[in-house]
């Protein structure tokens, strides 16, 4: 990534960061912050995830994928679940990490004290889409367990150091979620059923 790049992200980090915490952004670094999120600091990160959540898929739908798959350097897909009330399709852009054949995702909801919409819907409806780079792909989702996540949580973190700090900061445990290739879940399924 280039001096110029670096720049800008870095700049826009400390924007959304005194816009909504009143406190200077980074994403990229583990500051060891842990004091909790005043409520009115909650009710801000909630506008302006509304605001960015709705932009950002609004650019994913308009060019095809082409554009709005990163925000701040980071990886971003577009997942699509089914509202658990009401049966219809609900996109979200969220960060993610790629263990291959796996997507993983973190339930952080910026440190929200509820759990984020998606997580609900997927505890309803596991059966999920996945936009990358415009290709969507079936997929399922499942919770990993508390010993999962114990042990993927060092390197979920290290590779994206925020949400240790939203962590940190959080009245919530955030809940991991693996998302499988659809014919990976099923072949899975149909081993467990063999024994």
């Amino acid at each position: 990534m280039s001096a110029a790049t670096e720049l800008v992200k870095k700049i826009v980090s400390n924007i959304l960061g005194l816009i909504v915490y009143g406190e200077l952004g980074d994403i990229e670094s583990k500051r060891g912050i842990k004091t909790k999120h005043t409520h009115r600091q909650e009710q801000r990160f909630s506008v302006v995830k509304k605001l960015i959540t709705r932009g950002n898929v609004w650019l994913l739908r308009i060019s095809k994928g082409r554009l709005g798959n990163s925000f701040l350097g980071r990886p971003v897909l577009l997942l699509t679940t089914v509202g658990h009330k009401s049966g219809q399709a609900r996109k979200q852009p969220l960060f993610f990490v790629e263990q291959t054949p796996h997507l993983i995702l973190v339930a952080s909801n910026g440190g929200s004290p509820q759990d984020p919409a998606w997580l609900i819907n997927i505890r309803k409806h596991p059966q999920v889409s996945v936009g990358r780079l415009g290709t969507e792909t079936p997929m399922t989702a499942r919770i990993v367990t508390p010993d999962e996540k114990q042990r993927l949580w060092p390197s979920l973190t290290a590779e994206f150091p925020y949400w240790q700090e939203v962590s940190d900061r959080s009245r919530r445990d955030f809940p991991v979620v693996i998302l499988e290739p659809a014919n990976v879940q099923g072949a899975t399924s149909a081993r467990k059923d063999e024994t």
